[in-house]
């Protein structure tokens, strides 16, 4: 390897995946020969603040809290993880961090997303320090990559104001904006026509509440996640209060004092329900529940039998599902549930009924909410919230399967993705409990109502206002000046705004990936990537030395994970950070640096 320059690691995006590379750049470092180095440089680029990024800012609203209990994230190995990814001097996980520096570190609660930002501000600030101290060279750069291209033996990196040159490059980018489908974009060009307000899907620390006005009414399409950040912000976040009784009933526990400021909230989604809330019950996967039926040992000899064959590999429907609704309805009979158990019937309540009224609908919805209230605050003792637990352990097995192609694709494709993702993000992967006792309160206060199943959404031109309704209520016609989409953006590269993302596949630096699915080639969510560590595959079939960390690896990696589970599996709930290590260790290689 030639010593004609110092090596130059460009990494893009400094938010948790971009950091959690540096710290392990770091483990490799401090593990090398210090008389073989050769000089080693790290640019760091994002506009947005180096270690949290967008999303973990430490300046947003307490009101935003993270979606698992502060036990469970890392941006660095801890714990078990160790023993296959060695710890370097900055390996601190969330809740360590939070034990020293004074921050609350209740296992089982859910912290602000600030104090998960500042946790990741400070892990950002120390491997950087410790980076400089073994001799790296380490420039924070903020700005924003707008352009990479190959040039000669390295590649040009471009921001608004400087152009820099890189041996190798670490795109780590995170939630990106995208562009509009085309429902969305029908409806984004009519509201401008007519004067009205359209809010795309974005990140919520991207949406200005504050064009909600009092008193108005909001329709809302989608009732995730994102859902619950704009019904915290545009109630206690404008003034109003929670009041906590906790000797109430659960599902009773909360009521609201509005402050006046208050916009109307009519919220819609496909089941008619937001996701259900999380059990109190401790644990990742809280204990005594065991996969019997869809065991590694029947998982192997599944993989065994449909090796061969013009199709080889596992269909999900056939060969998985049965497996895991056998252990969904055993572990629901083993908690006390005592009738028969359908986690997809569980999963849409509301299907096939009627109602004759918006109010009987708001009646309807208020049980719904106090009801699963009740479950959540009964943690074990709550047959149907173990058996989604047990769902939700299924998921973890079945991730591993999509990374390692045990799945043939067009199965993931079309089932995996298709419906078994909607389905445990639904009833899996909601808010803790406090968020659906505040909903409830905000229902009873009349801040929110509800749409009803299957809502449509659209415009009434004459009237100059958007329109939604839902056929399964009857007389739920709603209009509004503002439409608001309570959902991420679609993690598609090719429906990216980003013009790094935008010249990579033009340049032929990257291309997106596809599915074979029904003798057709489905274009898919991520890039084509090599096996770990990921490089993107170009045009011409080759793979430089751009590394991919993340989101836009969703095409070998089922699902996004907000961060490595602390003392997780390598291979499973800390992949992340393997991910990280992998690419650590090949850039040292080829720059002559390996531990």
């Amino acid at each position: 390897m030639s010593n004609e320059h110092e090596y130059v690691i460009a990494v893009i995006g400094a938010g948790p995946r971009g950091t959690s590379f540096m710290e392990r750049l770091l483990a490799r470092v401090e593990r090398s020969s210090p008389g073989k180095r050769r000089k080693l440089r790290v640019m760091v680029f994002d506009p947005a603040p180096h270690g949290p990024g967008r999303v973990w800012d430490p300046e947003q609203s307490r009101l935003y809290l993270m979606n698992t209990p502060a036990s469970y994230p890392t941006a660095a190995p801890s714990a078990g993880t160790q023993g296959t990814l060695p710890a370097s001097s900055c390996s601190v996980s969330f809740l360590e961090y939070c034990r020293t520096h004074g921050l609350k570190d209740e296992d089982a609660a859910y912290p602000a997303r600030s104090d998960y930002g500042t946790y990741l501000t400070w892990l950002s600030k120390e491997v950087s320090a410790h980076l400089r101290g073994r001799g790296v060279t380490v420039d924070h750069i903020c700005s924003e990559v707008t352009g990479l291209r190959h040039e000669g033996h390295r590649y040009s990196v471009t921001t608004s104001l400087t152009k820099n040159r890189a041996d190798a490059v670490i795109l780590a980018v995170g939630h990106l904006e995208a562009e509009l489908a085309s429902g969305p974009a029908h409806l984004a060009d009519q509201a401008e026509q007519l004067g009205l307000h359209y809010q795309g899907p974005a990140i919520p620390t991207a949406v200005d509440y504050r064009s909600l006005g009092a008193q108005e009414t909001v329709l809302v399409r989608g009732m995730g996640l994102n859902f619950f950040d704009l019904m915290i912000q545009v109630s206690a976040g404008r003034g109003g209060e929670f009041r906590v009784n906790e000797d109430a009933e659960p599902g009773h526990r909360y009521s609201y004092l509005p402050s006046g400021d208050e916009p109307r909230l009519i919220a819609g989604s496909r089941r008619g329900t937001p996701y259900r809330s999380k059990t109190v019950a401790p644990g990742f996967v809280p204990q005594g529940i065991e996969l019997v039926h869809l065991s590694d040992e029947a998982i192997h000899r599944l993989v065994q039998q449909h090796a061969g064959g013009q199709l080889p590999g596992l269909d999900f429907s056939s060969h998985l599902w049965p497996l895991v609704e056998q252990d969904v309805a055993a572990t629901y009979a083993q908690f006390g549930g005592e009738d028969e158990f359908d986690i997809r019937a569980f999963a849409r309540p509301f299907q096939g009924r009627y109602w004759s009224s918006p109010a009987k609908y708001q009646e309807a919805m208020l049980a719904w909410l106090e009801h699963d209230a009740a479950a959540s605050a009964a943690g074990a003792s709550s047959p149907e919230k173990m058996a989604v637990n047990a769902l939700h352990a299924a998921r973890l097995k079945i991730k591993r399967l999509v990374t390692e192609k045990l799945i043939r694709p067009e199965s993931v494709l079309r089932d995996v993705e298709g419906w078994f993702e909607p389905l445990v993000e639904g009833l899996a992967s909601g808010p803790p409990l406090q968020r659906i006792e505040e909903l409830a309160a905000l229902a009873r206060a009349g801040v929110v109502e509800f749409l009803g199943p299957e809502p449509a959404f659209g415009v009434d031109g004459a009237r100059e206002a958007f329109i939604a309704d839902s056929a399964a209520v009857q007389g739920a016609r709603y209009r509004a000046e503002h439409l608001l989409e309570a959902m991420m953006p679609p993690n598609r590269v090719t429906q990216a705004r980003s013009p790094l993302l935008r010249g990579l596949l033009e340049e032929g630096l990257a291309v997106p990936a596809t599915i074979e699915s029904g003798g057709q080639a489905h274009v898919h969510k991520g890039f084509e990537v090599t096996e770990q560590p990921h490089r993107l595959v170009t045009a011409d079939g080759s793979a430089g030395r751009i590394y991919v960390l993340g989101l836009q690896l969703s095409s070998v990696q089922w699902g996004t994970a907000i961060a490595a589970e602390a003392g997780g599996d390598h291979q499973g709930t800390a992949r992340t950070l393997a991910d990280a290590d992998a690419a650590a260790a090949e850039v040292l290689a080829a720059a002559g640096l390996s531990s």
